[in-house]
């Protein structure tokens, strides 16, 4: 493989440039020329027998950077996409075709030339479909992974990708990537985000989203098979139990038919209206109970429910006051107002052990006490005042008892800051207790425990969230299938987004995720000087820092640290410690600017110059910067990079040849990724 990587990154950079030199397509800088439209498909450049950068500036022979940064500007400024994916066509088709072969590139180019040729509308949804289908992502989609039946030899399956979409875009467009790093940052994100966020409207929007996912589970065969079971286990019997008790029909006969997924859908919010109704009417309560009762046969069960709830499932008297207490305790006008919890006098907690007394969870605190304070939470104004209450409840206890003893964090901090509402401190807080909890921060070091909280890292997971944000706000998808994916993919195909509008997307949605982490880092920035200076093991960490922050602020245009620091706090909001809109629109358009700036351009210039230096590289700066582009100096390059950024439209036609580049850059990347993997 070592051996074949050089060649394949011959294909990419001639994938990338060639058709602009051997086609011709590419004017000279303020020409208008129009494209006919049609392809050579006998014509194929032997690409093999050429070599990178023989000459400065040209990544092989006959293709200069230029033609990239050139090609990049029209694309910028494109009228659509399927113009984009026409030059394509004109320009790398008949080389591309000859490189994958069985014509698979002309049979796709041919429609999208006619229409083109012809100014028609035109459609890839067969062809994307098609595509799916031939590289195999279709089958990856009916074989992903199965919720349930994997285990079980079952005709139908449960797939998480396709079913389980809707949702991670209903979460997604509530409460943004952050919260989806699942990690301690991830949480306290989520509680920060979701602070003012009254009770009701939590609890009302997760029961919308809880709907699809069990719809799904109701559509797969896992209930189905339970109950064709001659003889299911105990763990079955108490599945099919539980959601039977809240179903407004019985689930056997339901899922029996084969329904369909809105049938399953309505059924599931029958199920989770039930549940809730269970909390506050004591007819279903007792109904639910007894039913449980009847069907589930495990000792085990009945033995936990008495531990934590202090009653007999067994007895009617039991469950009529357990249903009574229930109902009391989640009632709408209920005055109940949770007090301090301490623990009785003489009580220890060294001897503890938890349910030892039937429903006692500590020392005189019993689960009629957990029920009130859960009714309280959820009677309660926004989530802030719900956890006021559970600090009011729990402060003084964790403090003074289970932190000295079990070293459980103490929670002051975060009480405090609630109560004051001091949203910043109490993100702080909340980080500070759960890393003590959990003893996790992460870091690429070997010292873990050590890494500055502040230094919070776009994982795998993290980076995952971000990219389905990007995904969702692109195409607007309400699931994901092939069929769905082509759907999107053509509506978008047709429409008059460019380069333009995508990177700006792109940059929009990773601005919302880098600007309240560069926040936290410019709070704490000497922290994380002295953690990387101290494992710094060469003495060139202070040299490297100044030569990156000086090449980030002469990239946003701001004079110092401070300056930019100051503009990144005043774009947090308060209250969720989100960027603003606006704070995202200035750092958008200062990001990009050096695209139509020419001092913005330059001023790139001495920072790489300073950081080329630390590298020890033997060639200078000057050399380096010839070969690889071509250009004699940063102004030359910037001042063309202006020109190629700034086209403006001429007849209709964009200003060099036609506006339909940037697609090229996409599928080439795709496409030389396949045949080097291949």
């Amino acid at each position: 493989m070592e051996s074949q990587a050089p060649m394949h990154v011959v294909v990419f950079l001639i994938v990338v440039c060639r058709g602009l030199s051997v086609y011709g397509i590419l004017p000279s800088k303020g020409d208008c020329v129009p494209v006919g439209w049609a392809a050579d498909w006998n014509d194929f450049a032997d690409i093999y027998n050429r070599y990178p950068f023989k000459k400065p500036g040209e990544i092989i022979d006959g293709v200069a950077v230029r033609d990239i940064i050139q090609l990049a500007g029209l694309a910028w400024n494109a009228r659509s996409w399927r113009e984009i994916t026409g030059l394509f066509c004109v320009s790398y088709g008949p080389l591309m075709n000859g490189l994958v072969g069985d014509n698979y590139i002309r049979r796709a180019c041919d429609p999208i030339l006619s229409s083109l040729k012809q100014n028609k509308d035109s459609s890839i949804y067969e062809d994307c479909l098609r595509a799916s289908i031939d590289s195999g992502a279709s089958d990856a989609f009916d074989d992903s992974l199965y919720i349930y039946n994997t285990y079980h030899n079952d005709n139908r399956n449960i797939q998480t990708v396709p079913n389980l979409a809707p949702t991670a875009f209903e979460l997604l467009d509530w409460v943004g990537p952050s919260p989806f790093s699942f990690d301690i940052y991830g949480a306290c994100s989520a509680l920060r985000i979701l602070l003012y966020t009254p009770v009701a409207d939590i609890l009302d929007r997760v029961q919308k989203i809880t709907v699809h996912p069990l719809a799904v589970v109701l559509k797969g065969d896992l209930f189905g098979r339970i109950c064709r079971e001659p003889d299911p286990t105990d763990d079955e019997i108490f599945a099919l139990a539980l959601v039977n008790s809240f179903a407004d029909r019985p689930l056997c006969q339901f899922v029996s038919t084969i329904p369909t997924l809105e049938a399953c859908e309505d059924m599931a919010t029958a199920i989770i209206n039930n549940a809730e109704d269970m909390l506050t009417d004591t007819f279903a309560c007792q109904k639910l109970l007894t039913a449980w009762n009847k069907n589930i046969r495990d000792g085990y069960f009945h033995d936990i429910f008495n531990k934590i709830t202090g009653k007999t499932l067994r007895l009617t008297r039991d469950r009529e006051l357990l249903c009574t207490d229930i109902s009391e305790a989640f009632a709408p006008d209920s005055r109940y107002t949770p007090t301090e919890y301490s623990l009785p006098q003489g009580a220890s907690l060294d001897e503890l052990r938890i349910w030892d007394t039937p429903g006692e969870f500590l020392p005189g605190f019993y689960f009629r006490d957990v029920l009130n304070i859960a009714g309280a939470f959820m009677r309660a104004d926004t989530l802030r005042d719900g956890m006021i209450q559970l600090c009011d409840v729990s402060e003084e206890f964790i403090t003074y008892e289970l932190d000295p003893k079990y070293g459980i964090p103490s929670i002051t901090k975060m009480c405090a800051s609630l109560r004051g509402g001091q949203f910043g401190e109490l993100e702080d807080a909340c980080l500070d207790s759960l890393s003590k909890l959990t003893g996790y921060r992460y870091s690429s070091f070997r010292d873990p425990v050590d890494s500055p909280l502040s230094m919070r890292s776009f994982t795998i997971i993290y980076s995952g969230a971000i990219g389905v944000e990007f995904y969702r706000r692109l195409f607007q998808p309400t699931r994901i299938s092939p069929e769905d994916t082509c759907k999107d993919l053509d509506t978008y195909f047709r429409s008059d987004n460019n380069l333009q509008s995508l990177i700006l997307l792109a940059v929009d949605v990773a601005l919302r995720e880098v600007i309240p982490i560069a926040h936290r880092i410019c709070k704490n920035y000497r922290e994380i000087y002295d953690f990387y200076d101290r494992r710094d093991c060469c003495g060139t960490f202070p040299a490297v820092e100044r030569d990156v922050q000086s090449l980030i602020l002469d990239h946003f245009g701001f004079v110092n640290r401070e300056e930019l620091c100051r503009s990144i706090a005043i774009g947090i909001d308060e209250k969720s410690g989100r960027a603003t809109d606006e704070a995202v629109a200035r750092f958008k358009e200062e990001a990009l600017r050096f695209l139509t700036d020419e001092q913005r351009c330059v001023a790139f210039d001495l920072p790489f110059r300073r950081l080329w230096r630390e590298t020890g590289s033997r060639r200078s700066a000057d050399e380096v910067f010839s070969t690889y582009t071509g250009y004699n100096s940063a102004e030359e390059a910037c001042k063309e990079i202006r020109q190629f950024f700034a086209s403006k439209t001429c007849g209709g036609v964009m200003l060099g040849s036609h506006p339909y580049m940037l697609v090229i850059v996409i599928l080439q990347v795709v496409l030389a990724t396949v045949v080097f993997v291949q």
